[in-house]
Parts: C-alpha cells; structure tokens; sequence
C-alpha cells in the first residue's frame, strides 16, 4: 500500500513540476528580446566527432528551443545548454554569454537567450536572490549556488568534463576561479519606442566574472567591470580551441538561497563522473545511468 501511495506521489510531483516548467516558459516567451544571431550569418562547419547529439524529449527531458540547444532534466535537476568555445586568450568580464552578444570578453557562447536559461533554472528549483547593488555601498549578488559543467570532446572523440572555474584564472597567474556562481536573476526593463518588455541578460551577462546589476548568474564576491582593472582571463592552457562544441550542464546545489560567497565545486567532485557517464550514454544511444537523489540535503 506504502509502496503505491509512494508512485502515485511521485507521478503527482512529476506531473507539478510539468506544469510549473510550462508555466515559466509561457513567461520567458512572453517578453521580447533582440536576435542572438544576425540573420542570414552561417557559422563555418565544425568537426562532426566533436559534436552532441541532441537530447531526446521525454517524461523528464523538456526542450526550451524548437531547434534545440536548452533542455531541462526534471529528475537530475540539470539545465544543459549548448555553445562552443569563442576566447581562449584574453580578459573576460562574462564566462558564458548568448551568441551575437559578448563573445569578445566570454570564454563560452550558448545558443539560447539569458531569459531562457533563467526560466530553465527556475524550473529545476533554482530561486533568485538579487543582483549586486553598488549605491550607496556594495553589496555582492545572491540567489541558489549554480554549478556549472562544461563538457566538450576531444580530437578522438574522447569526452572530458571540468568546472567552468577551471577556464578561468585570476590576473594572469595560475590561480583559478574559486567561486561558484548564484542566480541573481537579473531583471527586465520596458523599451520606450515599442513598450515591450526586455530582459537585461539578454545584453550578454549570463554567466559574469565582472559584477554586474544585469547578471544572470554573478559571483558573489566583488568584481570590477571596468575594462581597465578586469580581473579574470581566460584559462589558454585548458580551455579546448576556438569553435570547440561545449555542452553546460548548470545544477542547482540544495538547499537555500545564499548571500555568502559559496566556492567552486572541488576537482573529485562525484558530480563530473557522472555527468561523464551521462554524457557517454547519450553519445553511444544507450539509456543514461539513473539519476541519484536531488533531495535537498540537511547539512548547513
């Protein structure tokens, strides 16, 4: 009987959830925003070994974009978005941004808009907290912590997964990024000659190394974005060659918002193993392992 009552609870939040995605899809839908890509620009060809099969739609795998590209897993609580690498070398005030916007100074362009990837995260739980305010002092973005994965192939087709953190170090020293990321929402202004609604992500800041009040997701630690005092550059010794194919696998540690500057995952992190093996089952057609529990965990 316990048993019973378990699955149809289970169908039950599964079914919730649906709705919620659904619901918080109709809203990203509902605002305007410019192009990611200039019409009739054809990317060169990349390397076919070097690319991911797209994710197949089911129970628990919902697509954001017609043509693919975000999808949300309902039972790994994973936001995977496509993109390729666009700097290897250089300073960066983004890690990841939409395609068409920043890729001078982001290490990753995704092909989904900022405000579709705010709705994905949504509906994996995601909450967000604030963009960092600078007046009249600061106070350094919030939101859930976001892991963020980046996946990519090598030259034989080998996949490789690491932290976004380890494409990035501080100045121009060894020294990797050491925070992880939070979901600070950004926010949505009104266009005066046309009424409509526009979300500020959209203008490239997704993912931010340089603090920035129109984040996605920001550090929680200050930042400058003045072009004269970045911080963060690109990682040349790891980051894989520019058009490199990246899949961006964001998870939503449980638990609460934080207004604390919470650290990046640490390397053996059982995380990228299996996001590995994930991986590796969808390339190969077979079924991925099951999902492990994404209960909420009650450690402080």
């Amino acid at each position: 009987m316990w048993k019973s009552n378990n699955r149809v609870f289970k169908r039950f939040k599964l079914t919730m959830i649906r709705v919620l995605f659904a619901s918080v899809l109709i809203v990203a839908f509902s605002f305007s925003t410019v192009p990611a890509q200039s019409p009739g620009q054809v990317p060169p060809k990349v390397d076919e070994k070097l690319q991911f099969k797209p994710l197949q739609k089911g129970n628990s795998v919902l697509s954001l974009l017609p043509e693919g590209g975000l999808w949300v897993d309902l039972k790994r609580k994973w936001v995977i978005a496509d993109g390729e690498i666009c700097l290897r070398e250089g300073q960066l005030e983004m890690f990841a941004c939409p395609q068409g916007t920043k890729e001078h100074e982001s290490v990753v362009s995704v092909k989904s808009s900022a405000r579709f990837v705010h709705a994905a995260l949504l509906a994996v739980g995601a909450k967000t907290g604030t963009p960092v305010k600078f007046d009249p002092d600061y106070i350094p973005a919030s939101g859930s912590v976001i892991d963020v994965i980046c996946v990519w192939k090598d030259e034989k087709g080998v996949v490789h997964t690491i932290s976004a953190q380890q494409w990035i170090t501080k100045g121009r020293s060894k020294k990797t990024l050491e925070h992880a990321w939070v979901f600070a929402g950004s926010g949505f202004w009104t266009e005066a000659s046309t009424g409509k609604k526009r979300y500020y992500g959209d203008d490239g800041s997704l993912i931010c190394v340089s603090n920035f009040p129109t984040a996605t997701m920001d550090i929680a630690v200050e930042s400058t974005k003045d072009n004269n005092f970045l911080e963060y550059h690109a990682n040349s010794s790891k980051v894989p060659e520019v058009r490199t194919p990246v899949r961006l696998i964001l998870v939503n540690r449980p638990g609460e918002v934080t207004k604390k500057a919470p650290k990046c995952l640490e390397p053996n992190a059982e995380i990228f193993g299996d996001v590995k093996k994930w991986t590796e089952a969808i390339e190969a057609g077979k079924e991925p392992p099951k999902p492990k529990s994404t209960e909420p965990s009650q450690d402080k």
